[in-house]
């Protein structure tokens, strides 16, 4: 999956769970939980479009982190309706469970591959350094 079907897909997670959410604000025993969902489900999107414009990798890859909790709370709101019995179970549900699932899956594999990255790099620059500050060996008296 390239960057940009990655970024309509998160888009497309965010105006299900927009539409998903807008009933749930009129239940009293619905409210709390429909706002952490919009606000968890829709940052998927938003920090996923960051990510996509850090000015650096380590910024991209915090971005990527940020994705990943994201997705993974949207979740676990879903689920808890679910559990709970808030809501009756629809097909709207099951399918904004599954995204989230998927979702989840593929920004935790993106992190630590982010993360992975992000240390070679930094263990590559840690050897360049040192070997600029070693000293020329020394000629035996």
């Amino acid at each position: 999956m390239t960057p940009g079907e990655l970024k309509t897909r998160t888009e497309e997670f965010s105006k299900a769970i927009v539409a998903f959410c807008a009933p749930l604000f009129e239940g009293v025993r619905t409210r709390d939980i429909a706002r952490q969902l919009l606000r968890s489900g829709t940052a998927v999107d938003a920090n996923y479009g960051s990510a996509q414009r850090g000015r650096s990798h380590d910024e991209f890859t915090a971005r990527l982190g940020v994705v990943f909790d994201e997705s993974s709370e949207a979740k676990g709101w879903l689920d808890l309706m679910q559990r709970a019995a808030l809501i009756p179970e629809t097909d709207a549900l099951q399918s904004l469970q599954r995204e989230s699932d998927e979702l989840t899956r593929i920004f935790a594999v993106a992190y630590r591959t982010a993360r992975a990255k992000q240390a070679t790099k930094r263990a590559e620059k840690g050897k360049r350094r040192d070997s600029s500050l070693s000293l020329p060996p020394r000629e035996p008296p």
